[in-house]
């Protein structure tokens, strides 16, 4: 789990850093990031937000939703930076959306290069050979269909969570992100003579998911990342350095097709001869997922999906507004790749090459999350869901998220479990009150 306090025990996940954090000196109890988070993840205890370490999968709502900006994400600082020889900064492409129409790619790489890295690199030829790399996969496939996108960590994790048997429908292909990294880092230790561990590699996130899967990667012994700076905190540097730019070498073309990535429908974009279609938002993605696990969509190939309702552009991390971000990212693309080509900087030659040396393989099967069991075997399992349905009938059904849960049946479980009274629902206490005080009356 990932949101809560830093002292809450169970605000982090065991063997890591804290990808959430809610700042108890603004955190007023107020709700909003319970009733928001989709998997019911989050409790409002003694007046401060905290999250079930099973339940999250970092999809960043409660940011999106918390009006007093007391959670954030906990990303790298100027220290982590300190601590490498060689730095190297490579951004989502959603970066490029943040500063309008009139900053160009390059012009933000130069923006980002001056903030304190020693180098930058451009993520799109790397979304673009993803998109190959995914056409060839397709071409051979046998299923299960549809197969689903690995771009965004948060709809890996409510797999892994919620729908354990479309495991094998995600795509076995790593990120571009992190075969961007590992690339940069293979580049960066041979051409410099530099241990691997001298090379810093930091992506600029829009969303605490990223950053979480880098800590916490799924499919990879480790990620080729050290750590992640978030848009929003880069967004006041950048747009300083952008005011005040000089001419600077160019640098290399920038693929269309891959700079289209930064929003929904982008990754299918690049693709050629599939049935697909692109879901965003963590409740659409629930309701096709059903479909899937009902065994319906076998007919799309292909579903490119997203926890953020438009894709990375909407991600809670950034600065501009989704649509107008969307709209700068199809401007910019429309002016990106080789003359006379169709956007692509990608030789098919060198895909086909790393297809053959399995570079874009993941190197992990992925597992099912496991979720802590009512009781330590199945007969108190048993009578702790039956005692759990016994309090949802007394609780009124309201879903109100007043107790501190966000809804009745996650009250009433966490009463069984001990973390909560059955009275911290106000109806039931107004209820008590109310007898009470009837009773009081009568006596008089």
């Amino acid at each position: 789990m990932s949101c809560g306090s830093p002292d809450a025990p169970d605000g982090a996940r065991p063997g890591g850093r804290l990808s959430i954090v809610v700042d108890p000196g603004r955190c007023v109890g107020c709700v909003s990031c319970c009733r928001a988070c989709p998997t019911g993840a989050i409790r409002v205890r003694d007046g401060l937000a905290v999250a079930d370490r099973e339940l999250c999968i970092d999809c960043g709502e409660c940011i999106r939703w918390c009006r007093r900006g007391a959670v954030r994400a906990a990303t790298a600082t100027p220290a982590d930076l300190r601590r490498f020889r060689y730095t190297v900064a490579i951004p989502s492409l959603t970066l490029y959306s943040q500063f309008g129409r009139d900053a160009e790619p390059g012009h933000v790489l130069h923006a980002l290069r001056s903030v304190g890295f020693d180098e930058v690199h451009d993520l799109s030829a790397m979304c673009d050979m993803h998109a190959s790399a995914t056409d060839a996969y397709l071409t051979e496939c046998q299923g299960p269909w549809p197969k689903i996108s690995v771009t965004c960590p948060a709809v890996i994790h409510l797999i892994l969570l919620r729908y354990p048997d479309m495991i094998d429908n995600l795509l076995p292909i790593e990120p571009a992100r992190e075969l961007a990294a590992k690339l940069v880092r293979r580049r960066i230790v041979a051409e410099r003579g530099l241990a691997p561990g001298d090379v810093g590699v930091f992506f600029v996130t829009p969303c605490a998911a990223i950053l979480h899967s880098i800590h916490h990667p799924v499919g990879l012994g480790a990620s080729y990342f050290d750590g992640a700076f978030s848009i929003a905190e880069l967004y006041g540097p950048l747009l300083k350095a952008l005011k005040a730019r000089e001419p600077a070498e160019p640098f290399p073309p920038i693929s269309r097709r891959g700079l289209l990535w930064a929003a929904a429908g982008g990754e299918i974009a690049g693709l050629r001869d599939v049935n697909t279609i692109t879901v965003g938002g963590v409740h659409d993605l629930l309701r096709v997922f059903d479909h899937i696990e009902d065994g319906k969509l076998q007919a799309i190939d292909f579903i490119e999906a997203y926890a953020c309702p438009d894709g990375c552009v909407s991600g809670p991390l950034t600065v501009e507004g989704r649509y107008a971000a969307r709209r700068t990212v199809q401007h910019l693309a429309s002016r990106q790749g080789l003359p006379g080509g169709e956007g692509s900087v990608v030789f098919e030659e060198k895909v086909r090459a790393l297809l053959r040396e399995r570079f874009f393989d993941v190197e992990k099967h992925l597992e099912a999350r496991s979720l802590r069991p009512l009781g330590s075997d199945l007969r108190e399992a048993v009578a702790r869901r039956r005692e759990v349905e016994r309090l949802l009938a007394r609780l009124p059904g309201k879903d109100c998220a007043a107790c501190g849960a966000p809804g009745c049946a996650a009250h009433a479980e966490d009463v069984v479990r001990g973390k909560a009274d059955l009275e911290d629902c106000v109806f039931l206490r107004i209820e008590s009150l109310t007898r009470a005080a009837a009773a009081g009356r009568d006596g008089r």
